[in-house]
């Protein structure tokens, strides 16, 4: 009997010893087919976008200051920290007044629409700095008035990809065939 039951353990061992040689009996799942995950947030290229207002004070031609708000919406792509362009609109209201005496001299405010090329970068790598210089120029035309020229210089707080903006900025800008106005003002905004 002994021999009997030692005989049917050793069968049962070599008929499980030959079965797991055959068939493991576990199967370990597939790579996924899916993208590498990508942190947008840390990349030193891409796309960027920024949103800015702009409170200013202006002068006229004559010496009148008034006041100008403009909200600017600009979208680009960045080729390093250093370098961006993009294509920005920036409506805006000044408070100076334009006169036409042919309509009996009524004076209104003065609504813009600047559309135009926006280059910008860092002075100094942000790679591990919460706040650094910037440089930003804006150069485009106002529609249905003429030249818009913005310079900015300001400090930008953040990340490398997301940054609050505060600047000073110079605007001038073609009012009609023989106006113009000059601005200055604080500019406010955040880039992403």
């Amino acid at each position: 009997m002994k021999r009997l039951m030692l005989s049917a353990a050793l069968a049962l061992a070599v008929i499980s010893a030959s079965a797991q040689q055959k068939h493991s009996g576990y199967t370990l799942p597939d790579t996924p087919k899916r993208a590498a995950y990508t942190d947008y947030s840390s990349l030193d290229r891409g796309f960027w976008c920024a949103v800015q207002l702009t409170p200013a004070i202006t002068s006229d031609r004559v010496g009148r200051c008034k006041g100008l708000a403009q909200a600017d919406v600009v979208a680009g792509y960045r080729f390093n920290e250093f370098f961006r362009v993009g294509l920005g609109i920036s409506p805006g209201i000044n408070a100076g007044t334009r006169i036409f005496p042919k309509d009996g001299g009524g004076p209104y405010p003065i609504y813009s629409m600047p559309i135009y090329a926006d280059v910008r970068g860092n002075i100094i790598s942000q790679e591990s700095r919460m706040a650094v210089p910037y440089w930003s120029v804006d150069a485009g035309y106002t529609i249905n008035d003429g030249l818009y020229l913005s310079p900015t210089m300001g400090v930008r707080f953040g990340s490398v990809r997301n940054n609050f903006l505060v600047g000073l900025t110079y605007i001038f800008q073609r009012v009609g065939s023989v106006n113009s106005y000059n601005a200055a003002g604080l500019r406010l905004g955040f880039e992403f």
